[in-house]
């Protein structure tokens, strides 16, 4: 063990000098579509679907469009589509909006052992970094690099925009795996945006061309970017936003890098001031954090196969919950159907510590905000047992003070449960529901639909279908999804991107 100060102390794993930012940085130059499993490419397309579905559907939510006329009234027209929308913006809006639209509703994707939402920090950054990429650079490249300049009218093949995708994928769960992913969310930051910079600056900079030497700039641009503070989740809108700003800084950090301009290096590695330490500080795990998990199995384990979609419009840690209150009113049906359900006494839900702390506070008012009620458990639990399902309905401002559901809301106390305090258990849940006449009912859910086994690629689809054709019409619908599941195939992404910016209908109607 090497001692670095009097109350601190490293293990050899997490050495200096150990060049963990560079090999990351080498294998995303090197990455090509012969190293990447024929599955991987699949579902990399899949998630890229999800996550355009999610986009399709939030770019018109309410919250959405007070973004987009706050950020039209002082931002330029520049040269990036916004999906959903006729106007164009500058890269830097355009991805910070792109990724708050596919992170609007909660219905995004989410990987379970390091919370992020990978498809918002990817998609927004890959958007408008494919659509200034034939801008040419001015002056020189530092140390001589290639700085990723491209002639005017270059264009940008579909299978350079997958590879740069899974660059993303597999850059963001590893650089929060190795702070210990959801124990971020214990002590009060979002994730999903702390991790989520370097996996937008990843995915970009490998769009760009960029060389290891800048992309090593790129990400330590985007690292010293990084925040996110998860009091973001009870009043405010901005929660539905901070993974676009994520894509943003990730950007910003390899448009920077590909002029030359240099950035942190060794940003995993550092000690004083570094990423990982520096988000570590306060846990109580030993050792605090292992840098190399960053490199990980680098080609032959693929998060990008890890990452969950989901089936709920809600917190993805809350999965679980609906799952197990959806088992019991299928296995009791009379107990839990309509006037019934005033005989409840009280409800307690059993969770993870990280979960508890993220999303099993009781509300603090009434009623609650869409943002709000979407990442509270009583909530998310009344509105299952009254609705029946939790989708993006049942969190419209008319809905969100309804007595029945509130009086439920107000029986339900959340605790404590240890079983569930470990890797890909984190998102499951404990429901004991106690009712008048002192019958108790009980269900357990290890590990919500889409774990083990993962969701299908069938049922990824048939997702995108329904909400997409909620907003859009058949045709764009067929459209989007021919494109996207031979995006490989494709000579120019620009085709996917104007499809996506026609306008929308409202995804809360």
């Amino acid at each position: 063990m090497a001692k670095h100060s009097e109350n601190e102390v490293f293990d050899e794993t997490n050495d200096e000098n150990s060049g963990v930012t560079a090999i990351l940085c080498n294998w995303i130059v090197g990455l090509d579509k012969k190293d990447i499993p024929e599955e991987v490419l699949e579902r990399a397309k899949h998630l890229i679907l999800d996550g355009i579905a999610c986009g399709l559907i939030g770019a018109h939510v309410p919250w959405s469009e007070q973004a987009v006329d706050a950020v039209l009234a002082y931002e330029p027209e520049g040269q990036c589509n916004l999906i959903g929308y006729e106007e164009k913006l500058g890269p830097l809006a355009a991805a910070c909006l792109n990724g708050g639209f596919i992170q609007a509703t909660e219905l995004d994707d989410y990987h379970s052992v390091a919370p992020l939402h990978s498809a918002s920090v990817v998609l927004g950054s890959l958007f408008a970094a494919a659509q200034v990429k034939n801008t040419k650079v001015r002056g020189s490249s530092a140390n001589g690099q290639s700085n990723g300049t491209r002639e005017p009218g270059h264009t940008v093949p579909g299978i350079d925009f997958l590879i740069a995708a899974i660059a993303g994928f597999e850059t963001g769960p590893r650089s929060g795996m190795a702070i210990h992913g959801a124990d971020l969310l214990v002590r009060g930051w979002h994730s999903g945006v702390v991790f989520g910079c370097p996996a937008a600056a990843a995915a970009s900079s490998k769009l760009l061309g960029l060389s290891a030497v800048n992309i090593e700039s790129a990400i330590g641009i985007a690292c010293t970017q990084a925040c996110g503070l998860m009091a973001a989740q009870f009043e405010g809108m901005i929660k539905r936003m901070q993974h676009g700003i994520a894509a943003r800084n990730g950007l910003f950090g390899a448009l920077l890098a590909r002029n030359g301009y240099v950035g942190i290096k060794k940003v995993y590695e550092r000690r004083y001031g570094g990423f990982l330490n520096m988000f570590s500080q306060g846990n109580t795990k030993t050792p605090r954090y292992d840098v190399q998990e960053v490199v990980a199995g680098l080609g032959d384990v693929w998060h990008t196969s890890r990452i969950r979609f989901k089936l709920h419009a809600c917190v993805g840690g809350c999965h679980g919950l609906v799952e197990a209150v959806e088992k019991l009113q299928k296995d009791h049906p009379q107990r839990f159907a309509g006037e019934a359900l005033a005989n409840i006494k009280s409800i307690k839900v059993g969770l993870s510590e990280t979960i508890l702390h993220h999303d099993g506070w009781a509300p603090h008012e009434r009623p609650l905000t869409s943002t709000g009620s979407q990442m509270c458990a009583a909530y998310i639990s009344a509105t299952q047992l009254i609705d029946n399902q939790v989708l993006i309905a049942q969190f419209a401002d008319s809905q969100l003070n309804r007595d029945e559901v509130w009086e439920l809301v107000n029986k339900t106390t959340c605790h404590h449960d240890s079983q569930f305090d470990y890797p890909n258990l984190g998102c499951g849940a404990h429901v004991t529901v106690e009712f008048e006449d002192g019958t108790t009912l009980e269900e357990t859910v290890r590990m919500p639909k889409g774990f083990d086994p993962p969701i299908t690629n069938e049922e990824v689809r048939n997702k995108y279908r329904r909400l997409a054709a909620s907003v859009i019409d058949q045709e764009r619908v067929e459209k989007i999804e021919k494109l996207v599941l031979a995006i490989d195939q494709l000579k120019d992404i620009s085709e996917l991107l104007e499809v996506l910016a026609k306008p929308t209908k409202s995804g809360m109607n």
